[in-house]
C-alpha cells in the first residue's frame, strides 16, 4: 500500500483500490484523517511517526491491526512549498511470525545445549570420580557416590526430554481432568511425608505436557517445602492454581523464576521452572508466581 498524506494528516493519495493493510476501498479513504480510519491504539502508534515524518524525518516501524502484522516506512517530500508524507506498507504477519519461532527455536537449543555441556558433565564427573576412589580403596561408601550421581543424571534426562517436547498444539488437546493428571504426577515424585489436595477442575489441554507441568511443580514444592508439605490443585477463574504450606520463595525472586537456570538453592538445575513456564505458554496461560496463604509458594495459570 502507498499513502501521501499532508500535515494535517490526511489522506491525499492511496493505493491500491483495495488497501491490504485496512482492508478499505483507496477512493473511500482519500480526505479522511487517520483518526477517522483507525482505532485509537492503531493511531497511537501511527500519528507521531507520521508527523515526525512532515518534520522530515524517516519511519520504519511495524504495526498490529486487525490481527495482522504489517511494516510501514515513511520518508518526507516536498509538493511545491508544502511538506507531505509518504507511506508504504507491507503485510509481514508470516515473516515475523517465523522469525519469533526461529528465535524460541534457538533459545531451546541454547537451553539443552548448555545442560548437555554442563550440567550432564559435572555429576559424571563425580561418578567417575567416585569410582576411582572405590577401585583404590575398595570402600563401599564410595559406590553411594556413584549412585547419587547416577541419580542425579537420570533426573536430568528426565528434564532435557521435557524441554525438547514442550510444545503442544490445539490438536492434541482434549478435556483433562487436572485432579487425575495431578495423582499421577505425584505418583512420580518423591513424595516423603508430603500430601496431596485437589478440587474437581477441567480444562482444554495436553496430558501428557501437563503432568510434566505438574511433576516439576511438586518436585519443586516437596524439595523447597520440606517433608510434610501440603500441595494443592484447584481452579481459579479460566484456569487453575497449584499451591504449597511451605517456605515459599522471596518476592524479589519471584521475577526470575521462570528464567532458564535460576535457582534457589535446592538441588534442581533451574530448567524445571523454565518448562513450566514453556507448557504453560503453549496452553495459552500466564504463569504467575504469588504467595499462599500459609506464606507458601503459589502458582496460578490463567
Amino acid at each position: 500500500m502507498l499513502v501521501l498524506f499532508d500535515s494535517d494528516l490526511h489522506y491525499r493519495i492511496v493505493g491500491p483500490e483495495t488497501l491490504p493493510f485496512s482492508q478499505q476501498k483507496a477512493a473511500e479513504m482519500v480526505g479522511k484523517h487517520v483518526d477517522d480510519i483507525f482505532p485509537d491504539e492503531t493511531v497511537a502508534v501511527l500519528e507521531p511517526n507520521l508527523r515526525a515524518t512532515i518534520a522530515g524525518g524517516t519511519r520504519s516501524f511495524d504495526i498490529e491491526y486487525q490481527d495482522r502484522i504489517h511494516h510501514i516506512e515513511t520518508r518526507s517530500v516536498r509538493v511545491g512549498n508544502e511538506p507531505y508524507g509518504i507511506l508504504v506498507t507491507q503485510d509481514v504477519t508470516e515473516v515475523r511470525q517465523t522469525a519469533a519461532a526461529l528465535v524460541t527455536k534457538n533459545e531451546r537449543l541454547d537451553q539443552f545445549a548448555s545442560m548437555v555441556s554442563h550440567d550432564l558433565q559435572n555429576p559424571l564427573a563425580i561418578a567417575v570420580g567416585e569410582l576411582e576412589q572405590y577401585r583404590e580403596t575398595g570402600e563401599d561408601i564410595h559406590l553411594d557416590g556413584i549412585e547419587d550421581a547416577l541419580v542425579r543424571v537420570e533426573d536430568l534426562i528426565v528434564d532435557l526430554t521435557a524441554l525438547a517436547q514442550t510444545n503442544s498444539s490445539s490438536e492434541t488437546r482434549k478435556s483433562v481432568s487436572l485432579p487425575a493428571v495431578a495423582r499421577e504426577a505425584w505418583e512420580y515424585i518423591d513424595i516423603r511425608s508430603a500430601s496431596l489436595e485437589t478440587e474437581d477442575c477441567t480444562i482444554q489441554g495436553d496430558r501428557s505436557q501437563l503432568q510434566a507441568l505438574f511433576e516439576n511443580l511438586f518436585r519443586n514444592a516437596v524439595g523447597h517445602g520440606g517433608a510434610d508439605v501440603t500441595v494443592r490443585v484447584g481452579p481459579i477463574g479460566s484456569g487453575f492454581y497449584v499451591e504449597d504450606t511451605g517456605k515459599g520463595i522471596p518476592q524479589a525472586k519471584r521475577e526470575q523464576v521462570f528464567e532458564h537456570g535460576f535457582t534457589t538453592g535446592y538441588s534442581g538445575n533451574g530448567v524445571g521452572l523454565t518448562i513450566v513456564n514453556r507448557i504453560a505458554t503453549d496452553h495459552e496461560f500466564e504463569a504467575t508466581l504469588m504467595e499462599s496463604q500459609e506464606g507458601g509458594a503459589r502458582f496460578e495459570f490463567q
